[in-house]
């Protein structure tokens, strides 16, 4: 080996070593966000933004995986970049969000509204389009101070929330900056997306957990453990109200988003089923009759039976025939609930209804679009629903009958 080969061999692992040395030196100097609150401070009229900062921890912790040591800092702003430049006051290190993809908003901010808010973390480059935004029904500092159950750290465990709703439960439906800032230019749509909120579900005297009505406000005893439960409803860019969750899943329904492994239930004082959505197919369509508005909505969803409890045998059409029927009722149902909500409650377009009469029939939309918030609570949507049982499960007859 000559001696040139062994000198720059040698020179080559300094080189290395320090670059080493620095690399560690450089991130021992970043403070990596987890995930980002924002709210509103009414009196001080100020934007309150919250960053989570991750520390790695060689400390173990959870369930099953390593804890990750975070602190929360916080500063004030008359606009969310004078408040992102405050924090620099708090905070020792370089402030990174190319690892964040959460951003919480919470409901005194988007009561006073999400476009500014959305506007700042667009036009930032570290932020990732594809971060979810979320609406908490309490303050930010509240929901940030939530321990994770599950994982190593909350913005984890709400990530973790996401994805087991997306892939098999269906009854929040939570949309990133993208989108959020797509819908939010475009004036023929009002917003939706997914409510956190922090609960602990009491044990009821008789052994089964209370059924909390989540559109309302939870106890301050029950604030224990992070939820992503139901609907924050949007209209011009302003939270007017929420969804609870048999009106989430309704409205998944309408706009063509539930998930196969989301549950269709039917009951009555003899029998109970559950069904697991395979795969569904939903059609929203406008028609003009006499000069008005109205819309079909044809919903299509193939499902298998996960429980039966009934002396009906499911081996017979006519049996097969009049479950189907009867679990169509049950989402026809949720449909109308969340219908309802929009149109009544909140008389909030959050289906799309003028969007897809501006594509259909746009000279019509022009006649009308100036008074769509008048017209839009009395349109009328005729709904059809077709439930296929297309498995029965491992057993084709139920082996516990009817009391």
């Amino acid at each position: 080996m000559s001696r040139r080969f062994i000198s720059l061999f040698f020179l080559l692992l300094i080189v290395l070593s320090l670059t080493a040395c620095a690399g560690k030196r450089e991130m021992d100097e970043l403070g990596i966000v987890g995930l980002t609150g924002v709210d509103w401070d009414p009196e001080k009229e100020k934007y309150e933004l919250i960053v989570q900062v991750m520390v790695p921890s060689k400390a173990g912790g959870g369930m099953g995986g390593s804890s990750i040591q975070s602190w929360n800092a916080t500063a004030n702003g008359r606009t969310l970049m004078r408040a992102s430049k405050n924090l620099r006051s708090v905070v020792s290190k370089k402030l990174v969000w190319f690892h964040s993809n959460l951003i919480i908003i919470g409901e005194r901010a988007a009561k006073k509204g999400l476009k500014d808010i959305i506007d700042f973390f667009a036009r930032n480059k570290e932020i990732r389009y594809n971060s979810w935004v979320l609406i908490s029904q309490f303050p930010i500092k509240e929901t940030l101070e939530s321990n994770p159950r599950f994982e190593g750290s909350l913005p984890a465990e709400i990530a973790g929330l996401i994805e087991n709703n997306q892939s098999d439960w269906s009854e929040s439906y939570a949309i990133n900056l993208k989108d959020m800032l797509i819908r939010l230019a475009d004036d023929d749509f009002d917003e939706v997306t997914g409510r956190l909120t922090n609960y602990e579900p009491k044990l009821a005297p008789e052994g089964t957990y209370e059924q909390l009505d989540l559109t309302k406000n939870i106890p301050e005893d029950l604030r224990e453990v992070i939820s992503l439960s139901g609907d924050a409803v949007l209209k011009d860019g302003k939270l007017v109200g929420w969804l609870d969750r048999v009106e989430s899943k309704g409205y998944l329904f309408v706009v063509g988003e539930i998930e196969g492994g989301a549950i269709v239930e039917y009951s009555n004082r003899k029998e109970k089923f559950s069904a697991e959505i395979l795969s569904n197919k939903s059609k929203l369509k406008p028609e003009i009759k006499d000069g008005k508005i109205h819309f079909k909505l044809d919903i299509k969803t193939d499902v298998a039976i996960t429980e039966a409890i009934t002396d009906l045998d499911l081996t017979k059409n006519e049996d097969i025939e009049s479950l189907q029927k009867n679990l169509a009722k049950e989402v026809e149902t949720e449909i109308k609930s969340v219908l309802w909500r929009a149109q009544q409650d909140y008389g909030a377009d959050i289906f799309g209804y003028g969007n897809a009469i501006y594509r259909s029939y746009p000279k019509k939309w022009e006649e009308i679009k100036d008074d769509w918030d008048q017209i839009f609570p009395t349109v009328v949507t005729d709904i059809k629903v077709e439930i296929i049982v297309k498995r029965l499960g491992m057993i084709s007859q139920p082996i516990t009958k009817p009391q």
